[in-house]
C-alpha cells in the first residue's frame, strides 16, 4: 500500500474531503426411521458449511483478519478490562469509521494481519485491547490530544487519567469504550514541541499550526459524515518533505538525548492522526498452550516476528506481573511514502502490540508506553 503525503491548508480554509460436516449422529433404526426430508436437510446443511469453508478460503489475508476483529462473540466488559457506563453515541457511524480504520491499518501492517489470521487459525477468539494515535501541540498551544480526544468523546468514549512518558516532553491520556460496545480503549499522545530545539520546533511548527480546530470534528459529527471522520484520522493533513523528517531523524541522531522526540516527530509528521499500533489481547485468547505474554512472543518470533528491542526482563516485554501490565511490540512494518517534494521512500510506519493484562488493571503505564514508542523508530 501506498502513503502519499497530500498537501492541506488549515482546516478553516480548506474543507476536509472524504470516506463438517455435520452429519447426524448414528441412530438406531427402530428409534429413528428413515426420513427422506431429514436426508435432505443433512445434505443442504452439509453444502452450507462446505460453502462457508469456500469463502473463508477466498478470503484476502486482510479480509480475515477484519472478520475474526469484528465478527467474534461478544466479551463481557470484565473480559475486556472495561469500566465505562455511559451509553454510545451514534454506534452506526463509529462502527462505520472503526471499520475503516482498520482496514486501512490491517492493510499498511500484515504483521498484525499475519498474527490475527495465526492465532484465529488456532482457535483464538482475538481482541483488539487498543489503538494509539499521535499528535502535536503547536506554537499557539492549540492541542492535538484534545483535538482528537474531542472525536471519541462524541461516541460515548470515557476520558481516563493523563500518562506521564518519562524522559520525553510528551502528554498522553487514555480513553474508556463505552461497556455495551467491543470498541476498543484508545491512546493518545502529543508532543509538546515548544520543548524541542529551535530547529526542530520551526520544522513541526510550519506544516501543523492552525490545523488543530474542533470545528472541524463538529461539522462532520454533527453531519453523520463518517467518510469524513475517517478522513480526518486516516489521512495526513499537511505535506512534509523529505529533507524535513531527515533533518528530525539526523537531529537525534547528532544528540540522543533527544531521539525519543525527534523520532516521534518524523513519523507524526509523516502519518499524521492515523493508527500507531492495534493490539491482541492476550487475556481473551483461550489457548491453553498460548497463555502468556511470554508464550505468544515465543509463537510469533517462531514465524519470524521482530520484536522491539526496547527492554524488560527478556528484552522486548516491557512492566510485568508485578506491575499488572506486561506490553511487547513488533518494530513497524515500511510501506513506501512518496513526500511533498517528489522524493519516494521506503519508511516505517504501523505496527502490532501484544499486551496482558493482570489484577483486573484496566489502564497503562508511561515506562512502558517510552518503550513501545520506539518500535517505529527509523533505526530499528
Amino acid at each position: 500500500p501506498q502513503c502519499h503525503s497530500t498537501a492541506r491548508r488549515s482546516p478553516s480554509t480548506q474543507k476536509h474531503k472524504e470516506r463438517t460436516d455435520c452429519t447426524r449422529s448414528a441412530r438406531p433404526l427402530n428409534i429413528e426411521p428413515f426420513s427422506p426430508s431429514s436426508v435432505f436437510l443433512d445434505r443442504r446443511l452439509q453444502t452450507t458449511i462446505f460453502d462457508r469453508h469456500q469463502q473463508v478460503a477466498a478470503m484476502t489475508p486482510t479480509q480475515k483478519a477484519m472478520q475474526t476483529l469484528l465478527g467474534a462473540s461478544a466479551l463481557t466488559p470484565a473480559m475486556r478490562f472495561v469500566s465505562n457506563s455511559r451509553r454510545a453515541v451514534n454506534p452506526t457511524v463509529f462502527e462505520e469509521v472503526r471499520t475503516d480504520l482498520l482496514s486501512a491499518y490491517l492493510r499498511r501492517t500484515p504483521s498484525c494481519t499475519n498474527a490475527v489470521n495465526l492465532l484465529a487459525d488456532r482457535g483464538a477468539r482475538v481482541h483488539n485491547d487498543h489503538v494509539a494515535l499521535r499528535s502535536f501541540v503547536d506554537s499557539r498551544g492549540a492541542s492535538g490530544l484534545q483535538f482528537l480526544q474531542h472525536l471519541f468523546v462524541g461516541f460515548g468514549y470515557a476520558p481516563q487519567e493523563g500518562i506521564v512518558i518519562p524522559s520525553m516532553p510528551v502528554n498522553a491520556v487514555w480513553l474508556e469504550p463505552p461497556e455495551e460496545t467491543q470498541w476498543p480503549k484508545v491512546f493518545i499522545s502529543e508532543l509538546r514541541v515548544d520543548e524541542m530545539p529551535s530547529e526542530a520546533s520551526a520544522i513541526v511548527y510550519k506544516y501543523v499550526d492552525g490545523y488543530y480546530d474542533d470545528a472541524v470534528i463538529d461539522h462532520a459529527a454533527a453531519s453523520g459524515d463518517a467518510r469524513a471522520l475517517v478522513d480526518i484520522l486516516e489521512t495526513p493533513p499537511w505535506s512534509v518533505t523529505s529533507s524535513d523528517e531527515q533533518s528530525l531523524r539526523a537531529l537525534g541522531k547528532q544528540h540522543p538525548a533527544l531521539a525519543s522526540a525527534t523520532e516521534y516527530a518524523a513519523w507524526t509528521l509523516t502519518h499524521a492522526h492515523r493508527w500507531n499500533h492495534a493490539t491482541v489481547l492476550v487475556n481473551t485468547l483461550g489457548l491453553q498452550d498460548v497463555d502468556s505474554i511470554a508464550k505468544l512472543n515465543a509463537l510469533l518470533r517462531k514465524h519470524e516476528y521482530v520484536f522491539n528491542p526496547a527492554g524488560g526482563a527478556d528484552g522486548v516485554t516491557q512492566g510485568s506481573r508485578e506491575k499488572h501490565l506486561e506490553q511487547s511490540s513488533t518494530v513497524a512494518d515500511e510501506i513506501h511514502v512518496t513526500f511533498a517534494c517528489g522524493t519516494e521512500r521506503t519508511v516505517r510506519c504501523s505496527f502490532l502490540e501484544l499486551i496482558e493484562r493482570h489484577e483486573g488493571f484496566r489502564g497503562f503505564l508511561g515506562q512502558n508506553a517510552k518503550g513501545i514508542f520506539q518500535s517505529t523508530w527509523a533505526t530499528n
